[in-house]
């Protein structure tokens, strides 16, 4: 069987690599958005020039659009590919909520709930109305005019903290987490079966994949050095976030050394080798896919692989080819 794998693109908009990800066998492209690109302008383009590759927003947050928005651009999506489309949704950050869309980072876990539950109903095409806490539309359909292809649009919610991965277990298809430390994930595991167990659902019920920081190259050093930098800038540009993830992994003086440096340099020369190895793949091609059949094994059942931020096009691409299913 061959092992099921995604591809995180993040900001690029690339054509060649999209269609060379199909080539080899991913069976999903992830798009990211944070405060670039449309993600779901960029599926639509890749849409053109694919064939069978999920397309999923990996993510979009749930601040920035109403769910009626979001289901129409997740419903166009999914018609535009033939059923290709995934919709991936995260609850994002103050940073990006309030730094840049202007709005209020307030009871981000119910939002979520209650986003997930409307997104269903314009799906199903519910032509009643609903009184929820955060939206109250009087009717959750589209126009005759537009039947989506499929009503039940695979949801995917980038949960980290222990109430949104709950959350996930119970009301989402898929769970989508990153910069997850493996040490953690066992237990990231109990918080997803209480949620599964809330909604009398069971673990068949649910797609664990994760966002795998992948940095390979024939020189062990570079590929360290290009792990590091991704770490530290995420430590750095987005602060509290997944901060908060790494301390509970009992990374504290790590995180308070990348912190406290005076400049992204230094920050990158205080991300220790422990953190890598909780959060990254990093090494040689030969070495890289044992590691990531260690991901599996641990109950991941779609690694989503992505090189590291501000790496080399050739970087990208020997993570593309590395952990290529049909390689």
């Amino acid at each position: 069987m061959t092992p099921r794998t995604g591809f995180l693109l993040a900001l690029e908009d690339d054509l060649d690599t999209v269609k060379t990800a199909e080539a080899l066998g991913y069976e999903s492209l992830w798009a990211a958005e944070g405060q670039g690109k449309s993600a779901f302008g960029k599926l639509e383009r890749w849409a053109t020039v694919t064939e069978s590759i999920g397309l999923a927003t990996g993510i979009v947050n749930i601040f920035a659009r109403t769910p009626a928005t979001t289901a129409s651009a997740i419903a166009t999506l999914d018609d535009h590919s033939d059923g290709r489309a995934i919709l991936g949704l995260g609850v994002a950050h103050p940073g990006v909520v309030e730094g840049f869309h202007g709005a209020k980072f307030e009871k981000p876990l119910p939002r979520m709930h209650e986003y997930i539950e409307l997104i269903r109903r314009y799906l199903n095409g519910d032509v009643s109305g609903y009184d929820g806490r955060f939206f109250s539309p009087t009717r959750t359909a589209f126009w005759d005019a537009f039947e989506p292809l499929r009503s039940d649009i695979p949801i995917y919610n980038g949960a980290l903290g222990p109430g949104n991965v709950r959350l996930t277990g119970e009301f989402a298809d898929g769970w989508v987490p990153n910069l997850y430390p493996i040490d953690r994930f066992e237990t990231a595991l109990e918080w997803l079966e209480t949620g599964l167990d809330r909604g009398g659902r069971t673990r068949d019920d649910i797609d664990v994949a994760m966002y795998i920081l992948t940095a390979v190259d024939e020189d062990s050093t570079v590929a360290h050095q290009a792990a590091a930098h991704h770490i530290a800038y995420y430590m750095r540009v987005i602060p509290g976030y997944y901060e908060r993830v790494a301390r509970k992994a009992g990374l504290d003086e790590t995180v308070d050394d990348i912190l406290a440096a005076p400049t992204f340099d230094a920050a990158v020369t205080a991300v220790s080798q422990e953190f890598i190895d909780l959060v990254a793949i990093t090494g040689t091609p030969e070495t890289a896919v044992e590691q990531l059949n260690q991901y599996r094994r641990a109950g991941v059942d779609l690694p989503i692989v992505r090189a590291p931020s501000g790496c080399s096009d050739e970087m990208r691409d020997t993570v593309l080819q590395t952990f290529a299913p049909e390689s």
